[in-house]
């Protein structure tokens, strides 16, 4: 009801004296409309839809508490309040008044005064009445464009509403099942025992509201579908529970992709820990005979062979020394992948670059190279000791893919609360199109005179990773050549 509008008030009374004189008193504030006897009555309560009525007690055919028990409980508008006008002043007509819904009583003859009081109080109260019923109502209308299922249920759990959606995903329309009892109608069977027990201690606050749990309810079609529900109570102003409030979930696809996602977790898993045995089945069976190659062409070093002879034991000396290193690296790729994390301790990077460089002092002085460190003092840094073998395969590289008599420079740059160390060759360098692809596994750029298995920037990537830092290469910056650069955390 608007506030600009006008209340519109019903007048039942077959004395039309009275109607007159009552009209008389309202009609300057009130659209009144009046009836002579109770059928018209319910007529113009059906099409008129009044904000209050005024109803003599007696009255031919249907008296006044026929017919207040008519509009409160047969048409179910107990909102609308009905003043009952009456020269019987005894208690038990009192008592029949109020049992049949009446909301006041009036003594004949009426006094304007007290009309007036009487209907500006209880309209008022109607009023509010609407607010509210309109507030629920949109909030009703609100609910029907969530996308979950939410239902009010009383006491009984009997169902009082549900939005559209959840109607929907029952499969029913919403007429068909208000009023009816949600436990006994949707949810399965093996679940009734503990959902009437959840209500119950819902009720008696023996569990939290809007905590969550699971259980089955049954659709129009029979099927069976898995929710996720949370649940609220419904009090009034005297704190007095008169419902529940249930938001409820479809995760019965959810569920089903949960379960196949762990069960392929738990195939990876063997799969992994057969891969990881595997590795060390095929690196040990495979180290035993190349260790014994290497054995025998050791042996046959020592003995007389001619120039064709020495030629061709030394290329299987090398192919060999190659097969071992591809053996061991395919190992530890194999290792650092299956890891998911590695522990990080306190090391002094300076330390372990110098380390490294002094392993390739022959490499390099068979290639008549030099190494310039570009960096001097300690570099406390947070790493694990597999670190080294990061700088030991970008040594190795820069190495093998650097010209004759160049320089390897090596520096460590201050990001403040990183390190960025950089190897700088002075080879080839690397094509654009090539540098994001060439820490990926066997990928190796093709070079006629240098032979490698592909696996080392996949091993430098993969470690890197672990310290849950980045690696790239970029062109070097002061001419011919790439610069691989690394970041790592300051101790």
């Amino acid at each position: 009801m608007s506030y600009t509008s006008r209340h519109k008030i019903l007048i039942v009374d077959d004395a039309e004296t009275n109607v007159a004189v009552i009209k008389d008193y309202l009609a300057k504030d009130y659209d009144v409309i009046s009836a002579n006897n109770g059928n018209d009555a319910l007529e113009l309560v059906k099409t008129e839809k009044p904000d209050l009525i005024l109803l003599d007690v007696i009255m031919p055919v249907l008296d006044g508490f026929k017919v207040c028990k008519i509009i409160k409980h047969d048409y179910k508008m107990d909102f609308i309040p009905v003043v009952m006008l009456t020269a019987l002043t005894s208690k038990e007509d009192h008592h029949r008044g109020i049992e049949v819904g009446a909301d006041d009583f009036l003594k004949k003859p009426v006094e304007k005064f007290e009309l007036e009081k009487k209907i500006t109080s209880l309209l008022r109260i109607k009023d509010q009445h609407d607010i509210l019923l309109k507030d629920r109502n949109k909030a009703y209308d609100y609910l029907d464009y969530v996308g979950v299922l939410i239902a009010v249920l009383d006491t009984d759990c009997r169902l009082v509403h549900i939005n559209k959606k959840g109607a929907e995903l029952l499969g029913y329309k919403r007429n068909n099942i208000i009023n009816r009892p949600w436990i006994e109608l949707f949810v399965a069977h093996d679940n009734i025992d503990h959902v009437t027990e959840n209500y119950d201690n819902l009720k008696k606050g023996l569990i939290k509201q809007y905590e969550y749990h699971e259980y089955t309810i049954i659709t129009s079609t029979g099927k069976q579908r898995l929710y996720k529900w949370y649940d609220s109570i419904l009090t009034d102003e005297n704190n007095k529970i008169y419902g529940i409030v249930i938001s409820g979930e479809d995760i019965t696809d959810k569920k089903i992709a949960e379960i196949k996602l762990q069960e392929y977790a738990d195939q990876l898993k063997r799969s992994n820990d057969l891969k990881d045995l595997f590795t060390d089945i095929l690196r040990h069976d495979l180290l035993n005979p190349a260790g014994l190659v290497m054995s025998f062409t050791e042996f046959l070093g020592e003995t007389k062979l001619d120039e064709k002879q020495q030629h061709m034991l030394k290329n299987i000396k090398t192919s060999n020394l190659k097969l071992i290193e591809l053996i061991e690296s395919a190992a530890h790729l194999a290792k650092f992948e299956s890891m998911e994390r590695i522990e990080l301790n306190r090391v002094n990077l300076a330390s372990i670059l110098n380390d490294c460089t002094n392993n390739y002092l022959l490499d390099m002085k068979n290639k008549r190279m030099s190494v310039e460190f570009l960096f001097k003092g300690n570099y406390p840094s947070l790493a694990n000791p597999v670190i080294e073998r990061v700088f030991s395969n970008l040594l190795s590289n820069a190495i093998k893919y650097s010209n004759n008599d160049s320089v390897i420079k090596i520096s460590i740059e201050d990001l403040g609360e990183k390190w960025k160390v950089g190897i700088v060759d002075q080879g080839d360098g690397i094509p654009d199109k090539d540098k994001n692809t060439v820490f990926e596994r066997f990928k190796r750029l093709h070079k006629d005179n240098i032979r490698g298995s592909g696996i080392g920037l996949a091993i430098v990537k993969r470690i890197v990773e672990l310290h849950n830092e980045k690696v790239w290469v970029a062109d070097n910056p002061e001419g011919k050549g790439s610069i691989f650069w690394l970041t790592l955390k300051k101790a």
